[in-house]
């Protein structure tokens, strides 16, 4: 299977007649499996006996294969089958060190190949932050190419989404939107943050519809200038990991109220589907929800030790340009082919760039009650960032789930 984001076809028929639907799948390389000893021992037996298999043949061949029956061999045709198994077993074994050579030269261009995450390089200017993603590449400047910010899609109108969080408490949370500066650079003028340590979580997706999740870690000096959020952007200031579990419910700072209905037991590796809602100040289900970036949520599952980050929404984890460009290719195509996803056979990125905008306008009510369906992969303690729009306010809700 080739690097890139694929998708998974489903193709229906019933009364309404035939539909079609597609889930993305990023799929990438991400480990070199070696071959286990008991197999390779197996495997090196059964090539000996086939070249002492191959030698034999030949040598029984050049020594009777022209003799009358019932005759045995002379002298010369010994001579020759010797000198025939002997040329038999030098190219099977030089056959055997090309077959090597070539496979060598295989794994070593599939491990060139694996999957890493692009660097993210931050650099701050008072409280400009500037933001270059970017490989190693010994024929660039200073060994580094940074990613063209044209490579990228609109995600929610965003080209990327930054979760700033304090380590090690996360006791400060930060979802940004850092803007294009230049070809190469996003940059976001930073808010009134609180000094320290942060991690940085930088969601993009690239053009072909893969995601990816940046990563890096930022230190904040004292003294920044205090700008308010941008209205898009949201902000929260829980109590420290340390003052033990925050519960189901979370009071937010205009008077409503988040309530995580959180099951009674979590376990790692099983599907869930988590339920929040929105209370207004007197205790009643929120009846001003709004979209906020036109999603009725959006989600962050962050494990208490940094090694897990997932930026989900009510409709799961797959990026939105992943998902549009999925179903534009589903309804150009037969629901039963299976293709990969690079540009998306040929379509004119640029026609869809506008449709990765999502709009912010609903058709209707928005429910004050959000669903995320997540799977914890590991056991341990997460810390869950909540965030939900009401009468121009985007609120975050934080809590805590022990994993078990």
């Amino acid at each position: 299977m080739g690097t890139g984001s694929w998708q998974v076809r489903f193709g229906i028929n019933g009364a309404a007649g035939p539909a079609a639907a597609s889930v993305p799948v990023p799929a990438a390389p991400t480990a070199l499996l070696r071959m286990q000893r008991p197999l390779g021992m197996v495997l090196g037996v059964l090539g000996l006996i086939l070249v002492l298999g191959i030698v034999g043949i030949v040598t029984a061949a050049v020594r009777e294969s022209r003799l009358t029956p019932g005759l045995q061999p002379d002298a010369p045709h010994r001579h020759r089958a010797a000198l025939a198994g002997v040329l038999a077993l030098l190219v099977a074994i030089f056959a055997v060190y090309l077959g090597g050579r070539w496979w060598n030269v295989e794994a070593a261009d599939y491990a060139s190949d694996l999957y890493h995450s692009s660097d993210l390089r931050t650099t701050l200017n008072g409280d400009n932050l500037d933001l270059r993603i970017g490989d190693p590449d010994p024929k660039s400047p200073g060994g580094w190419k940074p990613l063209k910010t044209a490579d990228l899609l609109l995600d929610h109108n965003h080209l990327m989404h930054l979760y700033a969080i304090r380590e090690p408490e996360m006791d400060a949370v930060f979802h940004l939107h850092p803007a294009p500066d230049g070809d190469t650079a996003l940059a976001e003028q930073l808010p009134a943050m609180p000094p320290g340590t942060y991690k940085l979580f930088g969601d993009i997706v690239y053009r072909n519809g893969f995601p990816e999740t940046e990563v890096a870690t930022l230190t904040i000096p004292a003294g920044l200038p205090s700008v308010p959020l941008s209205p898009e952007d949201a902000s929260a200031a829980p109590p420290p990991l340390s003052h033990g579990d925050l519960g189901p419910t979370c009071k937010l700072p205009d008077g409503y109220t988040m309530v995580f209905d959180r099951p009674a037991n979590l376990t790692a590796n099983t599907a869930y589907a988590l339920r929040f809602h929105l209370l207004d100040a007197t205790g009643k289900p929120a009846s001003d929800t709004q979209l906020y970036l036109g999603m009725p949520g959006h989600a962050a599952f962050v494990k208490s030790d940094f090694t897990t980050f997932a930026h989900t929404h009510p409709d799961g984890s797959a990026a939105m340009p992943a998902v549009m460009l999925a179903n534009a290719s589903t309804a150009a195509s037969e629901p039963s082919s299976a293709s990969t996803m690079p540009d998306m056979g040929g379509m004119d990125m640029s026609s869809m760039t506008p449709g990765m905008n999502m709009s912010t306008t609903p058709s209707g009510p928005i429910s004050p009650t959000v669903e995320f369906p997540y799977g914890f992969p590991s056991p341990g303690r997460y810390r869950i960032f909540i965030q939900m729009k009401h009468a121009n306010t985007v609120e975050t809700g934080v809590f805590d789930a022990e994993v078990h």
